[in-house]
């Protein structure tokens, strides 16, 4: 391994890495000075004493200790350009890949690169077209792009450190702008190159101090522009830069590497042995894990190390984005409309195709020689978006395809490996159902509970969607609406659960913001409920929850739910709910997207190719109302909460013309109607049973049920797909039952319904 070799240059005295930060530890300072002077092992020595020091603050030790990381890195990373994502060893296989398996990709950014005009590259960030540009350059050789590249990151070092409105305050733009410099840092003129780095380095301190100031430095920055700290340092580092530019880069490479020990660390506890950390697909199948990729394939390349294989959960967990995707289209995945944290969905119950393409594919590259099962999964999924031909979108980082040395596309149908009827997520509380994976399947998702605490930020505990040719029963509402989010997006009643009315009652701050509604939801996280059940069969899946703990104790002595799916598509739901007082109602609910039509104790809900029946057995008495349409979609306490304005800018009626896609009101998949289910009187002590089919539109009718009582327990009969089944519910006691499904008269499953959870 190459050692980076240091040479010393004068102090530049003119400039002062930290002048500016009056309230800057004096210790701090001292240690910096030393890393200035690039008296590195007294700097370490400097930073190691601060670490260890009483009484220091916890961001100042974090920083120092951040420092002392880099500081023994360095002579671990290459001493030549180029290091980010790319090194000299690197660039003939990245070369042969590009002319090789990924040449319509590559042809495709060489059109991009050789179309733009040199006269027309002025006044804007370049920093995504100048890494195509050097990439194209590195690849065919074009000398002429030479002068392009160059003006391109002239231009943009312009314009990134004026921060303006948008894509700069992502990370991606000005990662993107490091790499290209990195990558022609040898046939750059050196004063050109100094000039440039010692730009981006200052603007990038700028932020390092800003997050100093507000006590925000060691918090993840996810994809936004403190994420580049690692990149930039990677890329930039240089013997030849002022000794302020030089500590800057090492400091940066220190912070960023933190940044990202810190994120794995946290991603590894939170998957657990499930190796699921994600909630939100839109976000943690989307750009969040953009720049974890990123770092994986910098890390590779700037040190020459292959990556510890703990790190693979905080990729992306090809199962549950394999039970999360409905649908896929040539730019979109679709999925449940669920998030069950990071503010809720946007409500379109889609995101874009080519991250989650992207990502399952680096998924293979780093980890999928130790875990074949997980990459055969994934290579499933590319296939099926190869086939819409949404896999052939860009990614954040285009770049970083051809980097996956040795990873073939799917050019035939990759098989899935045998996987059960329903999966249990532990470490996120959410179970995932589904008859298969094709389009015509029939797919749920169930909020059991549980999990790690900080995960969740909906009151949707037992809340269950269901998906077959459309979004049938599902979440509704959307993110960042003003009085919306709070009020109704995030609370029971935007989700399919039960509701306890408890009149005067408060509810705690959202997400989003305080709440004012009374909705008569949950109002405790998720993870503070129980999980008491889960098993998979061939035939059927069930799950239990506790959900008590979640409700006000003032209002709810107990709400249980049983939920069970009998595959391909029915569902069986059982709650018990008792109110600590009998005058505070109680309401069942399930969400669609259009107006459900409601005859006598069943209802009938379409969407899109396919179709929902519900029928209500308990209550008795039930009454069964609708409640939607245009002025009441998103209907709480006695009023529509509608989504009209941004969060941050309340008053402005703008959330449609900045997150709307084109639209202007609700779609679908955003929830426009809901039925309510109530009991016919008040009392404190009742019971929910309800039988759910879908199906094609062009199904009539749904199944037959008879249902009675014996000895305290609910006893349901019915036959559907060949088979009967009997259900046999506790109406009090202990949460349990039995099932027995039949087929030709003869038992085919006959089992108790257990209160444990199957490994």
């Amino acid at each position: 391994m190459k050692r980076l070799i240091l040479f010393a240059v004068p102090l530049l005295f003119a400039q002062c890495l930290h002048a500016a930060d009056a309230g800057f530890d004096a210790r701090l300072r001292q240690a910096y000075s030393r890393l200035e002077k690039r008296d590195l092992a007294g700097a370490k020595a400097e930073f190691q004493k601060l670490a260890a020091a009483q009484g220091v603050d916890a961001q100042t030790k974090w920083e120092a200790e951040a420092i002392v990381e880099a500081l023994d890195l360095l002579p671990r990373l290459h001493a030549k350009h180029p290091r980010l994502f790319v090194n000299e060893s690197s660039w003939p296989a990245i070369k042969q890949r590009a002319l090789g398996e990924e040449k319509e990709f590559y042809d495709q950014m060489a059109r991009r690169v050789n179309a733009l005009k040199l006269e027309r590259i002025a006044a804007n960030n370049f920093g995504m077209e100048a890494m195509e540009a050097a990439l194209v350059y590195r690849v065919g050789g074009d000398k002429t792009l030479l002068e392009k590249l160059r003006r391109m990151l002239r231009v943009s070092m312009e314009v990134i450190p004026q921060r303006r409105e948008g894509a700069s305050e992502r990370s991606f733009p000005a990662i993107a702008w490091s790499a290209a410099l990195d990558w022609v840092w040898d046939e750059s003129p050196a004063d050109e190159r100094q000039s440039l780095a010692a730009t981006m380095l200052s603007d990038a301190w700028k932020r390092v101090e800003e997050a100093r100031a507000a006590k925000k430095l060691a918090e993840w920055p996810h994809y936004y522009v403190r994420s580049i700290f690692w990149f930039v340092g990677v890329a930039l580092l240089d013997a030849s830069l002022d000794d302020v530019s030089f500590a800057r880069a090492v400091a940066l490479i220190g912070i960023g590497l933190k940044h990202y020990q810190e994120r794995l660390a946290k991603l590894i506890e939170v998957g657990g042995e499930d190796g699921v950390w994600q909630t939100n697909p839109e976000y943690d199948l989307g750009s969040v894990p953009s720049p974890v990729f990123a770092f994986f394939h910098s890390w590779k390349a700037a040190t020459g190390e292959e990556l510890p294989q703990a790190w693979s959960v905080a990729g992306v967990s090809a199962e549950l984005a394999l039970r999360t995707v409905v649908g896929i289209t040539r730019d979109h995945i679709r999925h449940f409309n669920y998030a069950g944290h990071s503010n809720g969905s946007w409500g379109f119950g889609q995101m874009r195709a080519d991250l989650l393409a992207d990502f399952l594919g680096q998924h293979i590259y780093f980890f999928g020689k130790t875990r074949p099962a997980e990459a055969a999964i994934a290579q499933h999924l590319r296939w099926r978006m190869a086939e819409t031909g949404g896999a052939k979108l860009p990614g954040e980082l285009p770049v970083l395809r051809f980097l996956t040395i040795g990873l073939q596309g799917p050019a035939q149908p990759a098989a899935l490996p045998p996987l059960p009827l329903a999966r249990h997520f532990a470490s996120v509380g959410m179970v995932m159902m589904s008859s298969g994976f094709g389009p015509d399947d029939t797919y749920a998702l169930y909020s059991q509970g549980g999990g790690v605490k900080g995960r969740r930020h909906d009151f949707d505990v037992t809340h269950f969607a269901i998906y077959k040719r459309g979004h049938l029963a599902l979440d509704s509402g959307a993110r960042f609406a003003a009085g919306h989010s709070a009020n109704y997006r995030h609370q029971t009643v935007a989700h399919n659960a039960v509701l306890i009315h408890m009149p005067g009652e408060k509810s705690p701050r959202s997400q989003t913001g305080p709440v004012t509604a009374n909705g008569g939801g949950q109002n405790r996280y998720p993870e503070e409920a129980r999980p008491l059940a889960f098993e998979s069969d061939r035939l059927f899946a069930y799950t239990a929850t506790d959900a008590t703990p979640v409700y006000s104790a003032a209002k709810c002595a107990q709400m249980t739910r049983q939920f069970v799916y009998l595959a391909p598509d029915h569902f069986v739901v059982f709650d018990r709910v008792v109110s600590t007082q009998p005058g505070y109602a109680k309401s069942w609910l399930l969400h669609a997207g259009n107006e459900p039509d409601i005859a006598r104790r069943e209802f009938r809900a379409d969407n899109e190719g396919g179709r929902l029946f519900c029928r209500t057995l308990y209550p008795l008495d039930a009454v069964i109302e609708k409640i939607g349409g245009a002025g009441k979609e998103f209907w709480t306490d006695g009023r529509n909460w509608p989504i009209e304005d941004f969060w941050q800018t309340p008053g402005s009626r703008d959330w449609w013309k900045r997150y709307g896609k084109g639209l202007t009101e609700p779609p679908a998949a955003m929830g426009r109607w809901r039925v309510e289910v109530k009991p016919g009187a008040a009392r404190a002590d009742d019971c929910f049973l309800h039988v759910i089919q879908v199906s094609a539109q062009n199904v009539p009718r749904m199944i037959e049920s008879e249902v009675r009582e014996s000895g305290g327990r609910i006893i349901l009969n019915f036959a559907a797909n060949t088979r009967t089944c009997t259900f046999i519910f506790n109406k009090t006691g202990p949460i349990g039952g039995s099932l027995r499904i039949a087929q030709d008269g003869k038992a085919v499953v006959d089992k108790a319904l257990e209160n444990r959870i199957q490994r």
